[in-house]
């Protein structure tokens, strides 16, 4: 069997993200997509298959549409398409902070599932990289969290909550390790993740994703009188700004006949849709209100952040 060619789509969120779980729940009518078994927000492979095949259609000089992505609805009898597509996984959430700036915060679980599946693409540049422990909380105790970032301060507060900073110097040096990685896979935010990354227990950011994601208030308006039409009001969530995620892209050889090989038709995709394996990317709805984008970065299997 030959080998796949793989790549990693780091992305960062430059606006408000809304991809939809397309049915209510108990308050929110337009909930975001999440995994069901531990309620992380993500983007699921078939919203973001669309999105790169929106994205790969304003080049078709440049990319071989049909052979990477598939054929039409009237003719996907013929072939399917050569690539593979993950969902959009979460990588760092930002979290509001009375601690000067907000924070971005990420847990361990998040942190191993990243190794893992950079590892299944190829990448070995973050085998080496130890996950921290960190202590959960204790009857009449703060929660722990580490900030490298903080030095000495005693207590943080991400939203309504407070934490203790762990300083155990082991564990704050492999958190400023994976700050290290996450700072070459996202270059153009160097700074801005050395300086805010935090770590918190896989249970208190769970709690995190519920509570720190922003709902919003959404109102459709009669023309005539500017009052809210009738049953136009609803209840929408939305990624804020400054998430970073990351999608797993591995394309075979076309199964279209005399089609491309993997690595011609991975080199069309790149370089076709992201100039310099660099851009920009709109995900979900809302997009005639300035919501859906992502800076993106392609980072391939050879363990490289910057391709």
């Amino acid at each position: 069997m030959k080998q796949n060619s793989n790549c990693v789509l780091m992305m960062m969120a430059q606006s408000a993200i809304h991809a939809g779980a397309g049915s209510a729940d108990e308050v929110v009518d337009l909930p975001i997509q999440r995994e069901s078994a531990s309620d992380w927000p993500c983007v699921y492979g078939s919203s973001m298959k669309g999105a790169l095949r929106m994205a790969a259609e304003q080049n078709p000089e440049a990319v071989n549409v049909v052979e990477v992505f598939g054929p039409d609805t009237q003719d996907a009898h013929l072939h399917g398409g050569a690539m593979l597509v993950s969902d959009a996984r979460l990588l760092m959430l930002p979290v509001r902070s009375m601690n000067g700036h907000f924070k971005r915060v990420t847990c361990p679980a998040l942190l191993r599932r990243w190794q893992r599946d950079m590892a299944r693409m190829g990448s070995a540049d973050l085998v080496e990289l130890q996950v921290p422990e960190i202590e959960g909380q204790h009857q009449n105790q703060r929660q722990q969290l580490i900030c490298p970032a903080m030095g000495k301060a005693k207590v943080v507060y991400l939203e309504e909550f407070d934490f203790s900073l762990q300083q155990d110097a082991d564990a704050v040096a492999q958190v400023q390790g994976w700050a290290d990685a996450m700072a070459r896979y996202f270059p153009e935010y160097d700074d801005e993740i050395q300086a805010t990354l935090a770590l918190v227990s896989d249970d208190t950011f769970r709690h995190l994703c519920r509570s720190a994601i922003p709902v919003q208030t959404r109102i459709r308006l009669e023309n005539s009188t500017k009052t809210v039409a009738k049953g136009a009001l609803w209840y929408e969530e939305y990624l804020s700004p400054e998430t970073a995620m990351y999608c797993t892209l591995s394309c075979g050889d076309s199964r279209k006949e005399n089609g491309g090989n993997a690595d011609e038709l991975m080199r069309q995709f790149s370089h076709g849709v992201f100039a310099g394996d660099k851009g920009w990317l709109q995900v979900g709805g809302n997009e005639t209100v300035g919501m859906g984008w992502f800076r993106v970065q392609l980072a391939k299997a050879d363990g490289e952040g910057e391709a």
